[in-house]
C-alpha cells in the first residue's frame, strides 16, 4: 500500500502520558515505544523509555529498529521530533511505507517541546531533564 502524509495519525500528549502510566501499553493493552528521532536536540531530556534514532540517520536504521520492536512484542509506534512537524511525521510516514502496515504508527503531537513544557519536570514521565535548556 503507498502511505501519504494524510494516513499519518496523531496521539496528543495527554493520551501518551496515559499510556505510559499504564505500563507501556494503549487502552487496548497493545505495548506502545516512542522514538524520539532528535539529533543533537535530543540533550537536555526525553520521553521515558523512549528510544532515541535521529532523523539524519534513521533511514539506515529502520530495519534495526523493526527488529527490535517485533522483538520487544510492540504494536504501536508514536514518532516525535521537537515540535513534531517535520522530522517526526517523515519518520514515521517512512517507517509507515517500510512496514507496511506491520505497526500501528503515529506521531505525538507538538513534540518534545510541548511534553516538557507539560511533564519535563515528572521524572515519572520524562528522563534526564535539564530546565535551563529548556526555560
Amino acid at each position: 500500500m503507498s502511505y501519504t502524509v494524510a494516513d499519518i495519525q496523531y496521539v496528543d500528549r495527554t493520551l501518551l502520558k496515559q499510556w505510559i502510566h499504564q505500563g507501556g501499553r494503549d487502552s487496548l493493552g497493545r505495548r506502545v515505544q516512542v522514538v524520539d528521532v532528535r539529533g543533537h536536540d535530543h540533550i537536555g531530556g526525553h520521553i521515558i523509555g523512549s528510544v532515541n534514532m535521529p532523523s539524519h540517520s534513521f533511514g539506515e536504521r529502520m530495519g534495526e529498529l523493526e527488529q527490535r520492536l517485533d522483538a520487544d512484542g510492540v504494536d504501536v509506534v508514536v514518532f516525535h521530533c521537537a515540535q513534531s512537524q517535520q522530522r517526526g511525521p517523515a519518520a514515521a510516514l517512512k517507517f509507515m511505507r517500510h512496514c507496511d502496515g506491520r505497526f500501528d504508527v503515529k506521531v505525538l503531537s507538538g513534540g518534545f517541546d510541548e511534553w516538557q513544557s507539560h511533564y519535563g519536570k515528572d521524572p515519572a514521565l520524562t528522563e534526564g531533564y535539564v530546565p535551563d535548556l529548556w526555560e
